[in-house]
């Protein structure tokens, strides 16, 4: 016989309530949200959400779990566009409308949020794009030293565009990724003056752009 105790239903209850809520308040407020915080926006106790997660990390790797999975999807979703330059763009304004919608999945991608998460989202979200950077560069429709390794700068450099857009111009961002989205076409373009980040040195890049904690 197992010494194994059935979950309780209220307990599983409240940890989807508790996953469900730190969506949210992770998506509105960024990782300055605490555990507590998440607790009251779940309706339940503080003691109940440390049972269930020892920190606001460990939820918080349950949630960008999810958005790693939905970023993989929107890669695969963009292969299966027949035009390599629009699955691209498909790409790049999916993952844009998801960092608008979500503060904390944008802190987590430009370094940002947790320094654990960050290192294991990219080679994930990397390994989902490389065929579509590689694809694109076959067709000619991209500069030939482009590399998957960029979209990570682009969307940190579209970190003001993206905070406008939550508060102002809601569509703002739409111009500021077709004007970097333009630099990756090949016409008339003049190579790149440096190369890409290597991947094992791109934590140090993002980090080099947060903000400093207090």
């Amino acid at each position: 016989m197992s010494d194994q105790r059935p979950v309780r239903a209220d307990s599983v209850r409240n940890r989807a309530k508790l996953v469900a809520a730190a969506r949210e308040v992770f998506a509105e407020r960024g990782f300055g949200a605490t555990l507590d915080d998440i607790a009251r926006h779940a309706g339940v106790g503080t003691g109940t959400a440390y049972r269930h997660f020892p920190n606001k990390q460990a939820v918080a790797a349950v949630v960008l779990a999810d958005a790693t999975s939905a970023i993989a999807e929107d890669a695969r979703a963009a292969l299966a566009v027949e035009d390599p330059w629009d699955g691209l763009v498909l790409f790049f304004e999916r993952n844009a409308v998801r960092q608008v919608a979500d503060r904390g999945l944008y802190e987590t991608l430009t370094g940002q949020g947790n320094d654990e998460e960050q290192a294991r989202i990219w080679p994930q979200v990397f390994e989902a794009v490389t065929e579509l950077f590689e694809r694109a560069r076959a067709a000619g429709v991209i500069r030939p030293d482009a590399a998957p390794q960029d979209i990570a700068a682009i969307f940190a450099l579209l970190g003001p565009a993206f905070e406008m857009s939550r508060n102002t111009s809601p569509d703002l961002w739409r111009r500021y990724l077709a004007l970097m989205l333009d630099g990756l076409r090949p016409a008339g373009q003049a190579p790149f003056p440096v190369p890409p980040p290597p991947l094992d040195q791109l934590d140090a890049v993002l980090f080099a752009g947060k903000r400093p904690r207090r």
